[in-house]
């Protein structure tokens, strides 16, 4: 199974707040997955996040 990390990981990760991800995954630069009320982000969406 594939690693997942929540808005509040992502963000720290990325060093940028919950809001930012949040807007990044609204607008399509960041692929997340809607689990029940809150996102996930997959590992690999994050590298490809990050490899653009």
């Amino acid at each position: 199974m594939s690693r997942v990390f929540t808005v509040k990981e992502a963000a720290v990760l990325l060093k940028t707040t919950r809001q930012q991800i949040r807007k990044m995954i609204q607008s399509g630069e960041l692929p997340a997955v809607k689990v029940g009320r809150e996102w996930r982000i997959p590992a690999e969406g994050l590298s490809i996040f990050l490899m653009t």
